[in-house]
C-alpha cells in the first residue's frame, strides 16, 4: 500500500485539487535542459516487461538524450494499481505509466482489439503492428489515447493466452470450460471468456494463486510468461496449448501535459528510445514465453499440446468475438471495423518486413 501522504497527494492531484506538476510530482526539472520523468508500472523487477520494457526503456532514453533525461522508476505497483495509472499519468502524479487496455477497458474500449483471440502468435508482430495505429494520426492513437490525455511511447504484447485448471481437471475442447469459474485479465478476454461459457473473475494477479489453490476459481485464461513469475505451476496442474484465446497489450505513455512540457529533440529521443525498445522487447518476451513452458512443465504444469483437429474447434469456437466486438464498438461510435482491418494490414506488414 502507498505511505498515506503519497496516497493523499495522488488523490488530491487526481481530483484536481493541486494543480502544479511540481506539487504533485516533486521537482521534474533539475539542472537547466534536463528534466527527471517518473515513470510507473505494476510488474515485479524480475517480470521481462521491467527489466526488457520499462528499464530498457529508462537506459536508452538517458543514453540518447546524453543524461539530460533522468528517470525515476516505481516498479511493482508502489505508486499505485494497474488501472489507476491512466488516471495517474493525466494528473501528473506519474510522468510514464504501464496503461493497460485489459485493465482500464472503460477508458481504452479500442485498443482491445489486439487482444482478440487468435490475432497472432508472434509477440514482434503484435507489438510492432499496433505501432502505426498508436502514433498520431493512428485509430487507436486519436479514438482512446489522445482524448485521456495519453501519449503511448512503448508497446508490448503478450501472445498465446491458454486455459490454465487446478484440480487435476484437464481441458482440450471449448465445451470443457462451460460453467467454470475463471480468473481474468479484463477487456477482451472477458468477452472470450463469456462467450465460452465461462464466467470471468477479475482479480489481482497476485491473488491467483492462492484462488486456483484453494478452488475459489476453477483456474485462469492466461499466458505462460504471466503465469510463471507467480509460480503458478504449484496451484495449476494443467493447461492447453495452442488454444490462442487472446493477448494482453501493454503500454508506457507519457501524460499529454508532460510531454506537451519538453522540447522537441526530447521528445525525439524519447519516441526512438520508444522504437527500440519495443523490437527489444518482443524479442524478449518471445523468448521468455518459451522458457517460461519449459520451467511451468518442469514445474508440473501438464501442457496438453492441442492437435490440429482440436486447434480448429478453439478457433471456431471463439471466432464470432470478434465480430461481436466489432458491432459492440460500433454502437459505442467507435470505429472498431477500421481497428480490426488496420491492425490486421499492419501486422501483414510486419510479417512481410520480416520485422
Amino acid at each position: 500500500m502507498l505511505p498515506r501522504t503519497v496516497r493523499l497527494l495522488a488523490l488530491a492531484c487526481a481530483v484536481g485539487l493541486v494543480t502544479t506538476l511540481t506539487a504533485c510530482a516533486g521537482d521534474r526539472e533539475g539542472p537547466p535542459g534536463t528534466f527527471t520523468l517518473v515513470v510507473g508500472d505494476s510488474f515485479p523487477t524480475t517480470h521481462p516487461f521491467s527489466r526488457d520494457g520499462a528499464q530498457f526503456f529508462v537506459d536508452r532514453a538517458t543514453e540518447l538524450s546524453g543524461g539530460r533525461l533522468q528517470f525515476d522508476y516505481h516498479p511493482s505497483e508502489s505508486l499505485g494499481a494497474a488501472e489507476d495509472f491512466v488516471n495517474l499519468a493525466r494528473s501528473g502524479v506519474v510522468d510514464i505509466a504501464m496503461v493497460s487496455p485489459g485493465y482500464v477497458s472503460a477508458q481504452l474500449p479500442l485498443s482491445g482489439v489486439a487482444d482478440l483471440p487468435a490475432m497472432t502468435t508472434d509477440p514482434c508482430r503484435g507489438a510492432l503492428g499496433l505501432e502505426p495505429l498508436l502514433a498520431e494520426g493512428g485509430v487507436l492513437y486519436e479514438a482512446d489515447f489522445a482524448p485521456d490525455g495519453l501519449h503511448p511511447l512503448v508497446v508490448g504484447v503478450v501472445t498465446g493466452y491458454e486455459v490454465m485448471t487446478g484440480g487435476g481437471v484437464a481441458v482440450t475442447d471449448p465445451s470443457d470450460v462451460a460453467g467454470m469459474v475463471l480468473r481474468s485479465s479484463g477487456g477482451a478476454i472477458d468477452r472470450t471468456v463469456n462467450h465460452l461459457g465461462a464466467a470471468p473473475v477479475a482479480m489481482p494477479v497476485t491473488e491467483m494463486y492462492e484462488a486456483i489453490s484453494r478452488g475459489t476459481v476453477d483456474g485462469t485464461v492466461l499466458g505462460p510468461l504471466s503465469a510463471l513469475p507467480y509460480r503458478l505451476d504449484e496451484a495449476a496442474t494443467h493447461s492447453t496449448l495452442g488454444a490462442q484465446l487472446g493477448s494482453f497489450t501493454i503500454t508506457y505513455s507519457i501524460g499529454r501535459d508532460t510531454w506537451d512540457g519538453l522540447p522537441p529533440d526530447l521528445q525525439d529521443v524519447l519516441t526512438r528510445a520508444g522504437k527500440d525498445t519495443n523490437r527489444h522487447l518482443c524479442r524478449a518476451v518471445a523468448d521468455y514465453d518459451a522458457q517460461s513452458r519449459e520451467k511451468l512443465a518442469a514445474g508440473g504444469l501438464a501442457f496438453h499440446r492441442l492437435t490440429p483437429d482440436e486447434e480448429r474447434r478453439w478457433r471456431e469456437a471463439a471466432a464470432p468475438v470478434r465480430e461481436e466486438w466489432v458491432a459492440d464498438m460500433e454502437r459505442m461510435g467507435l470505429p472498431g471495423r477500421a481497428a480490426l482491418d488496420d491492425l490486421l494490414a499492419s501486422q501483414r506488414a510486419v510479417a512481410e518486413q520480416g520485422r
